[in-house]
Protein backbone atom coordinates (compact mmCIF):
# COMPACT_ATOMS: atom_id res chain seq x y z
CA UNK A 1 0.00 0.00 0.00
CA UNK A 2 0.89 3.58 -1.13
CA UNK A 3 0.52 6.17 1.06
CA UNK A 4 1.18 9.83 0.09
CA UNK A 5 0.98 13.65 0.33
CA UNK A 6 -0.12 15.45 -2.86
CA UNK A 7 0.77 18.95 -4.16
CA UNK A 8 4.04 19.53 -2.27
CA UNK A 9 5.71 22.13 -3.96
CA UNK A 10 9.32 20.81 -5.10
CA UNK A 11 12.77 22.56 -4.67
CA UNK A 12 14.94 24.98 -5.88
CA UNK A 13 12.19 27.91 -6.48
CA UNK A 14 14.15 30.47 -8.62
CA UNK A 15 17.95 30.68 -6.95
CA UNK A 16 17.82 28.51 -3.83
CA UNK A 17 21.40 26.67 -3.40
CA UNK A 18 20.71 25.56 0.15
CA UNK A 19 18.58 22.13 0.64
CA UNK A 20 18.03 22.41 3.97
CA UNK A 21 16.28 26.04 3.70
CA UNK A 22 14.34 24.42 0.13
CA UNK A 23 13.27 21.68 1.52
CA UNK A 24 11.87 23.12 5.02
CA UNK A 25 10.59 25.96 3.16
CA UNK A 26 8.35 23.17 1.23
CA UNK A 27 7.42 21.89 4.03
CA UNK A 28 6.41 24.83 5.71
CA UNK A 29 4.40 26.10 2.39
CA UNK A 30 2.06 22.82 2.56
CA UNK A 31 1.40 22.96 6.51
CA UNK A 32 0.40 26.61 6.47
CA UNK A 33 -2.11 25.95 3.52
CA UNK A 34 -0.44 28.53 1.07
CA UNK A 35 -2.48 28.23 -2.11
CA UNK A 36 -2.63 30.11 -5.29
CA UNK A 37 -5.53 31.99 -3.56
CA UNK A 38 -3.18 33.41 -1.17
CA UNK A 39 -2.44 37.16 -1.27
CA UNK A 40 1.29 38.04 -2.08
CA UNK A 41 3.09 40.90 -0.88
CA UNK A 42 5.24 42.61 -3.63
CA UNK A 43 7.94 44.52 -2.54
CA UNK A 44 9.06 45.90 -5.20
CA UNK A 45 5.68 48.11 -5.57
CA UNK A 46 4.86 48.11 -1.58
CA UNK A 47 1.69 46.19 -2.35
CA UNK A 48 -0.82 43.03 -2.66
CA UNK A 49 0.30 41.53 -5.84
CA UNK A 50 -2.17 42.17 -8.58
CA UNK A 51 -0.46 40.07 -11.50
CA UNK A 52 0.94 42.87 -13.45
CA UNK A 53 3.20 40.75 -15.24
CA UNK A 54 6.63 42.59 -14.20
CA UNK A 55 8.20 39.15 -12.87
CA UNK A 56 6.50 37.00 -15.47
CA UNK A 57 3.75 34.51 -14.66
CA UNK A 58 4.82 33.26 -11.61
CA UNK A 59 2.88 31.13 -9.47
CA UNK A 60 2.10 32.73 -6.15
CA UNK A 61 3.14 29.13 -4.71
CA UNK A 62 6.83 29.63 -6.06
CA UNK A 63 6.58 32.79 -4.56
CA UNK A 64 5.48 32.51 -1.38
CA UNK A 65 7.94 29.68 -1.39
CA UNK A 66 11.24 31.61 -2.48
CA UNK A 67 9.72 34.27 0.44
CA UNK A 68 9.44 31.38 2.91
CA UNK A 69 13.15 30.64 1.76
CA UNK A 70 14.36 34.10 2.32
CA UNK A 71 12.59 35.28 5.41
CA UNK A 72 14.24 31.77 7.16
CA UNK A 73 17.98 32.60 5.29
CA UNK A 74 17.58 35.85 6.78
CA UNK A 75 16.66 35.69 10.45
CA UNK A 76 18.81 32.66 11.14
CA UNK A 77 21.75 34.70 9.52
CA UNK A 78 22.75 32.50 7.04
CA UNK A 79 21.97 35.36 4.41
CA UNK A 80 24.80 37.06 6.03
CA UNK A 81 27.52 34.26 5.48
CA UNK A 82 30.64 34.91 3.25
CA UNK A 83 31.57 31.30 4.20
CA UNK A 84 28.90 28.92 5.29
CA UNK A 85 31.27 26.45 7.25
CA UNK A 86 28.71 24.28 8.84
CA UNK A 87 27.04 23.01 5.21
CA UNK A 88 26.80 19.71 6.25
CA UNK A 89 26.22 19.53 10.02
CA UNK A 90 22.28 18.86 11.08
CA UNK A 91 22.11 21.50 13.00
CA UNK A 92 21.28 19.88 16.40
CA UNK A 93 22.17 23.16 18.85
CA UNK A 94 19.17 24.90 20.61
CA UNK A 95 18.64 28.05 19.69
CA UNK A 96 18.89 30.24 22.83
CA UNK A 97 18.49 33.91 22.38
CA UNK A 98 21.63 35.08 24.60
CA UNK A 99 23.90 32.35 23.04
CA UNK A 100 24.89 32.99 20.02
CA UNK A 101 26.26 30.91 17.58
CA UNK A 102 28.39 32.13 14.92
CA UNK A 103 28.12 29.83 12.35
CA UNK A 104 24.54 29.14 12.69
CA UNK A 105 24.03 25.54 14.37
CA UNK A 106 21.11 26.38 15.93
CA UNK A 107 19.11 27.30 12.19
CA UNK A 108 16.94 24.59 12.41
CA UNK A 109 15.89 25.43 15.70
CA UNK A 110 15.26 28.90 15.11
CA UNK A 111 14.21 28.29 11.44
CA UNK A 112 10.98 26.41 13.19
CA UNK A 113 10.43 28.78 16.81
CA UNK A 114 10.41 31.64 14.62
CA UNK A 115 8.20 29.65 12.32
CA UNK A 116 5.81 28.58 14.62
CA UNK A 117 6.13 24.74 15.22
CA UNK A 118 7.36 22.19 17.42
CA UNK A 119 9.55 19.86 16.11
CA UNK A 120 11.25 15.87 16.91
CA UNK A 121 14.82 15.22 15.95
CA UNK A 122 16.00 11.57 15.58
CA UNK A 123 18.95 9.58 13.55
CA UNK A 124 20.32 6.61 13.72
CA UNK A 125 20.46 5.85 16.93
CA UNK A 126 16.85 4.97 17.01
CA UNK A 127 16.03 1.55 14.75
CA UNK A 128 15.00 1.63 11.66
CA UNK A 129 11.45 0.05 11.81
CA UNK A 130 10.84 2.16 14.73
CA UNK A 131 11.63 5.14 12.50
CA UNK A 132 10.02 4.11 9.59
CA UNK A 133 6.69 3.76 12.05
CA UNK A 134 7.18 7.09 12.71
CA UNK A 135 7.30 8.39 9.63
CA UNK A 136 4.06 6.49 8.56
CA UNK A 137 2.35 8.26 11.15
CA UNK A 138 3.50 11.63 10.25
CA UNK A 139 2.60 10.95 6.86
CA UNK A 140 -0.89 10.25 7.81
CA UNK A 141 -1.57 13.31 9.97
CA UNK A 142 -0.43 14.98 6.80
CA UNK A 143 2.97 16.18 7.99
CA UNK A 144 5.94 16.15 5.63
CA UNK A 145 8.92 15.16 7.04
CA UNK A 146 12.37 16.65 6.73
CA UNK A 147 15.31 14.24 6.38
CA UNK A 148 19.00 15.00 5.77
CA UNK A 149 21.37 12.16 4.26
CA UNK A 150 25.04 11.19 4.25
CA UNK A 151 27.36 14.29 5.04
CA UNK A 152 27.21 16.99 2.82
CA UNK A 153 24.05 19.85 1.79
CA UNK A 154 21.35 17.13 1.10
CA UNK A 155 18.41 17.35 2.90
CA UNK A 156 14.92 16.39 1.46
CA UNK A 157 11.51 16.06 2.26
CA UNK A 158 9.41 12.83 3.01
CA UNK A 159 6.18 13.09 1.23
CA UNK A 160 5.13 9.67 1.78
CA UNK A 161 5.25 5.57 1.81
CA UNK A 162 5.37 1.92 0.48
CA UNK A 163 3.75 0.02 3.60
CA UNK A 164 4.42 -3.48 1.29
CA UNK A 165 8.44 -2.24 0.70
CA UNK A 166 8.99 -0.61 4.08
CA UNK A 167 10.33 2.49 2.19
CA UNK A 168 9.50 5.91 2.02
CA UNK A 169 9.03 9.12 -0.59
CA UNK A 170 11.81 11.24 -0.92
CA UNK A 171 11.60 14.39 -2.77
CA UNK A 172 15.17 15.83 -3.31
CA UNK A 173 17.07 18.72 -4.76
CA UNK A 174 15.76 19.22 -8.54
CA UNK A 175 13.87 15.52 -8.38
CA UNK A 176 10.28 14.42 -7.77
CA UNK A 177 9.71 12.10 -4.77
CA UNK A 178 10.86 8.36 -5.43
CA UNK A 179 11.17 5.57 -2.96
CA UNK A 180 14.56 5.46 -1.54
CA UNK A 181 15.95 2.25 -0.29
CA UNK A 182 18.97 4.10 0.99
CA UNK A 183 17.51 6.26 3.64
CA UNK A 184 18.31 4.46 6.68
CA UNK A 185 21.84 3.60 5.63
CA UNK A 186 22.94 7.12 4.70
CA UNK A 187 20.45 9.04 7.25
CA UNK A 188 22.07 11.80 9.19
CA UNK A 189 19.48 13.25 10.98
CA UNK A 190 15.21 13.16 10.54
CA UNK A 191 13.12 16.17 11.80
CA UNK A 192 9.75 15.67 12.65
CA UNK A 193 7.71 18.83 12.27
CA UNK A 194 4.94 18.60 14.75
CA UNK A 195 2.19 20.66 16.24
CA UNK A 196 1.71 24.65 15.53
CA UNK A 197 1.73 27.68 18.41
CA UNK A 198 2.25 31.19 18.16
CA UNK A 199 5.52 31.70 18.02
CA UNK A 200 6.91 34.16 20.72
CA UNK A 201 9.58 35.52 18.57
CA UNK A 202 10.02 39.13 18.79
CA UNK A 203 10.45 41.09 15.99
CA UNK A 204 13.14 42.73 18.12
CA UNK A 205 14.84 39.21 18.67
CA UNK A 206 14.95 38.54 15.23
CA UNK A 207 16.81 41.89 14.43
CA UNK A 208 19.17 41.85 17.27
CA UNK A 209 19.95 38.05 15.85
CA UNK A 210 20.61 39.43 12.26
CA UNK A 211 22.78 42.15 13.55
CA UNK A 212 24.93 40.15 15.61
CA UNK A 213 25.48 37.83 12.39
CA UNK A 214 26.59 41.44 10.26
CA UNK A 215 29.39 42.34 13.29
CA UNK A 216 31.51 38.73 13.86
CA UNK A 217 35.06 38.75 14.28
CA UNK A 218 35.87 36.41 12.00
CA UNK A 219 33.96 38.52 9.42
CA UNK A 220 36.74 40.82 9.88
CA UNK A 221 39.47 38.55 9.54
CA UNK A 222 38.19 37.68 6.51
CA UNK A 223 38.10 40.95 4.98
CA UNK A 224 41.77 41.07 5.97
CA UNK A 225 42.85 38.05 4.54
CA UNK A 226 40.95 38.57 1.10
CA UNK A 227 43.23 41.82 0.94
CA UNK A 228 46.11 40.21 2.16
CA UNK A 229 45.47 37.14 -0.14
CA UNK A 230 45.21 39.84 -3.46
CA UNK A 231 48.14 41.65 -2.48
CA UNK A 232 50.45 38.42 -2.04
CA UNK A 233 48.86 35.00 -3.22
CA UNK A 234 51.22 34.21 -6.11
CA UNK A 235 49.23 31.10 -7.32
CA UNK A 236 46.42 33.14 -9.83
CA UNK A 237 44.11 29.37 -9.99
CA UNK A 238 44.34 28.76 -6.22
CA UNK A 239 43.33 32.43 -5.67
CA UNK A 240 40.36 32.94 -8.39
CA UNK A 241 38.76 29.43 -6.73
CA UNK A 242 38.80 30.94 -3.09
CA UNK A 243 37.51 34.26 -4.57
CA UNK A 244 35.06 32.78 -6.37
CA UNK A 245 33.37 30.49 -3.30
CA UNK A 246 33.26 33.71 -1.56
CA UNK A 247 31.67 35.92 -3.84
CA UNK A 248 29.15 33.06 -5.47
CA UNK A 249 27.38 32.68 -1.95
CA UNK A 250 27.26 36.35 -0.73
CA UNK A 251 26.08 37.15 -4.20
CA UNK A 252 23.16 35.02 -3.62
CA UNK A 253 22.19 35.54 -0.46
CA UNK A 254 22.38 39.57 0.07
CA UNK A 255 19.96 39.12 -2.68
CA UNK A 256 17.72 37.08 -0.48
CA UNK A 257 18.39 39.26 2.64
CA UNK A 258 16.93 42.69 0.29
CA UNK A 259 13.94 40.64 -0.72
CA UNK A 260 13.19 39.77 2.55
CA UNK A 261 13.56 43.18 3.96
CA UNK A 262 10.87 44.94 1.52
CA UNK A 263 9.08 41.48 1.04
CA UNK A 264 8.36 40.31 4.60
CA UNK A 265 9.87 42.74 7.42
CA UNK A 266 9.01 45.89 5.95
CA UNK A 267 4.95 44.48 5.47
CA UNK A 268 4.83 44.05 9.23
CA UNK A 269 5.76 47.50 10.26
CA UNK A 270 2.89 49.85 10.49
CA UNK A 271 5.28 52.97 11.05
CA UNK A 272 6.76 54.72 7.89
CA UNK A 273 10.14 55.70 9.50
CA UNK A 274 10.88 51.83 10.02
CA UNK A 275 9.62 51.31 6.40
CA UNK A 276 12.50 53.72 5.18
CA UNK A 277 14.81 52.25 6.86
CA UNK A 278 13.93 48.80 5.56
CA UNK A 279 13.92 49.92 2.23
CA UNK A 280 16.94 51.57 2.39
CA UNK A 281 18.65 48.34 3.58
CA UNK A 282 17.04 46.37 0.86
CA UNK A 283 18.38 48.55 -1.52
CA UNK A 284 22.10 48.39 -0.08
CA UNK A 285 22.18 44.66 -0.29
CA UNK A 286 20.31 44.70 -3.71
CA UNK A 287 23.30 47.23 -4.41
CA UNK A 288 25.71 44.84 -3.20
CA UNK A 289 24.40 41.66 -5.44
CA UNK A 290 25.00 44.42 -8.53
CA UNK A 291 28.68 44.88 -6.98
CA UNK A 292 29.59 41.33 -6.61
CA UNK A 293 28.37 40.56 -10.57
CA UNK A 294 31.47 42.86 -11.34
CA UNK A 295 33.14 40.76 -9.38
CA UNK A 296 32.75 37.74 -11.11
CA UNK A 297 33.45 39.94 -14.64
CA UNK A 298 37.00 40.95 -13.21
CA UNK A 299 37.42 36.44 -12.25
CA UNK A 300 36.16 35.73 -15.61
CA UNK A 301 33.01 33.93 -14.23
CA UNK A 302 29.35 34.08 -15.99
CA UNK A 303 26.52 31.74 -16.47
CA UNK A 304 28.78 30.23 -19.60
CA UNK A 305 31.56 29.12 -17.43
CA UNK A 306 28.94 27.42 -14.77
CA UNK A 307 29.40 30.14 -12.49
CA UNK A 308 33.23 28.11 -12.17
CA UNK A 309 36.59 30.22 -12.61
CA UNK A 310 37.66 29.76 -16.76
CA UNK A 311 41.10 28.32 -17.19
CA UNK A 312 42.61 31.78 -18.02
CA UNK A 313 42.17 32.57 -14.94
CA UNK A 314 45.82 32.63 -13.82
CA UNK A 315 46.12 34.88 -16.50
CA UNK A 316 43.13 37.39 -15.32
CA UNK A 317 44.60 37.52 -12.44
CA UNK A 318 48.25 38.22 -13.26
CA UNK A 319 47.16 41.74 -13.90
CA UNK A 320 47.35 44.15 -11.11
CA UNK A 321 44.56 46.56 -12.51
CA UNK A 322 42.46 43.26 -11.71
CA UNK A 323 43.30 42.51 -7.96
CA UNK A 324 43.83 46.85 -7.43
CA UNK A 325 39.68 46.35 -8.56
CA UNK A 326 38.93 43.64 -6.99
CA UNK A 327 40.04 44.45 -3.70
CA UNK A 328 38.09 47.69 -4.11
CA UNK A 329 34.50 46.02 -4.86
CA UNK A 330 35.31 43.57 -1.96
CA UNK A 331 36.02 46.62 0.62
CA UNK A 332 32.47 48.00 -1.01
CA UNK A 333 31.01 45.19 -0.13
CA UNK A 334 32.34 45.03 3.30
CA UNK A 335 31.27 48.41 4.01
CA UNK A 336 27.49 48.16 2.81
CA UNK A 337 27.07 45.13 5.28
CA UNK A 338 28.56 47.64 8.03
CA UNK A 339 25.87 50.52 6.43
CA UNK A 340 23.36 47.53 6.50
CA UNK A 341 24.17 46.54 9.82
CA UNK A 342 23.48 50.35 11.23
CA UNK A 343 19.95 50.25 9.41
CA UNK A 344 18.71 47.61 11.11
CA UNK A 345 20.18 49.28 14.46
CA UNK A 346 18.60 52.11 14.01
CA UNK A 347 15.05 49.75 13.55
CA UNK A 348 15.38 47.83 16.44
CA UNK A 349 16.73 51.18 18.62
CA UNK A 350 12.94 52.18 17.42
CA UNK A 351 11.17 49.40 18.60
CA UNK A 352 12.90 49.06 21.87
CA UNK A 353 12.32 53.07 22.57
CA UNK A 354 8.77 53.34 21.32
CA UNK A 355 5.34 51.31 20.36
CA UNK A 356 5.11 50.09 17.58
CA UNK A 357 2.03 48.01 16.21
CA UNK A 358 3.08 45.22 14.19
CA UNK A 359 0.64 43.37 11.78
CA UNK A 360 -0.54 40.18 12.37
CA UNK A 361 -3.12 37.56 11.08
CA UNK A 362 -6.21 38.10 12.90
CA UNK A 363 -5.28 41.37 14.55
CA UNK A 364 -2.48 43.10 16.31
CA UNK A 365 -0.47 43.66 18.81
CA UNK A 366 2.45 46.03 20.57
CA UNK A 367 5.77 45.35 20.48
CA UNK A 368 7.52 47.57 23.18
Amino acid sequence: MTKSIENIVSFPVNAQRNSFFGALSSILLYRNAYTEDTPFFCGKYQRNCIRCGSCGNESFLHKHHLKIYQYLITITGCAYFWIDKEIGNSYDRQYIADEFSETALDRLSLALYASGYHYESMNKTTEETILFDRIKQSIEEKQPVLIKLSLGDLWAVITGYNDDKNLPYLMKFRHSPQLNKDWYNKLSNIVFITDKYDSTISLAESLNHMIHHLNTSNRNKLEQKIYQKLDTELDGKKLGKWLNQINGLAIETRWHASECYRNTLVSVFDNNQYKKLLLEASDLHLHFHDQAWKIWALLGVSPQTHYCVPHNISELLDKTSVRVELKSLFQELFTIDSQVSHLLQECLYLLNHSQVYVKQSGGSKDIL
